[in-house]
């Protein structure tokens, strides 16, 4: 997987070839208890360490969410991220067909209701941070792409010291809510960190500028946030 990846699009001045676009594909869905999810998260720490999976060419990601309004049923998400289109060469198989792939997919039958599955994009976006525990995930509706990356770009260059993580900028390609064209994200260490680094940005000003430089751009609809249970790569 490339080491970082950046594009803005209508900003860039050259060309990004297919194969060097990066995609993720999540799937949100819903179990009913904190057993039924830690049988989960077993099963799939067996199945990821296995030797079936030793060639697997996306880095997934498993996160419970923490906090959602309450149209949002889902507690947890499991995301597949690609490097290039190539990565998803063989999705939709399912998993392989031994004892781990088995009891995973079983688990999941019997356990998970899938609540919806979404493709993406990211725009701005650095794999290397994916091990930041706590993210917050705003889903918005963009009219203005030029404008809304713009003003992305200004904030994360004016928040560079007063916040500890990253910020990130996706764009939805399949299966998004309604009126959701893009999910703006920020990461850090904890909820603590998190929330100490939003006190900064807001002190700085610089939160605000953002909300004013954008509000004629984009709207946001939702927003959730969640906790990096396990990263495999």
């Amino acid at each position: 997987m490339r080491k970082y990846i950046y594009v803005i699009i209508a900003l860039v001045s050259f060309s990004i070839s297919a194969q060097e676009k990066g995609y993720w594909i999540c799937w949100n869905f819903t179990v009913d208890s904190q057993n039924e999810a830690e049988e989960l998260v077993s099963a799939l720490d067996d199945l990821m360490e296995s030797e079936a999976m030793s060639q697997f060419p996306l880095v997934v990601t498993l996160g419970e969410i923490m906090f959602r309004n309450s149209n949002a049923p889902t507690t947890h998400q499991l995301c597949f991220i690609g490097s290039n289109a190539d990565s998803f060469a063989m999705w939709g198989s399912g998993p392989p067909t031994t004892a781990e792939g088995k009891l995973v997919n079983k688990i999941f039958q019997d356990y998970a209701v899938i609540e919806s599955t979404n493709m993406g994009s990211p725009l701005i976006f650095d794999p290397t941070k994916l091990g930041y525990e706590y993210a917050s995930v705003w889903s918005i509706d963009v009219s203005n792409i030029p404008a809304y990356a713009k003003s992305v770009q200004e904030f994360i260059s004016e928040t560079k010291d007063s916040f500890d993580g990253v910020f990130e900028l996706h764009e939805s390609i399949s299966g998004g809510e309604d009126y959701v064209s893009h999910y703006f994200v920020a990461r850090s260490n904890n909820l603590t960190d998190w929330l100490k680094g939003r006190e900064a940005v807001f002190n700085s000003g610089a939160a605000l500028k953002f909300i004013n430089s954008s509000q004629k751009s984009a709207t946001t609809i939702n927003n959730f946030a969640a906790r990096l249970l396990r990263i495999y790569n």
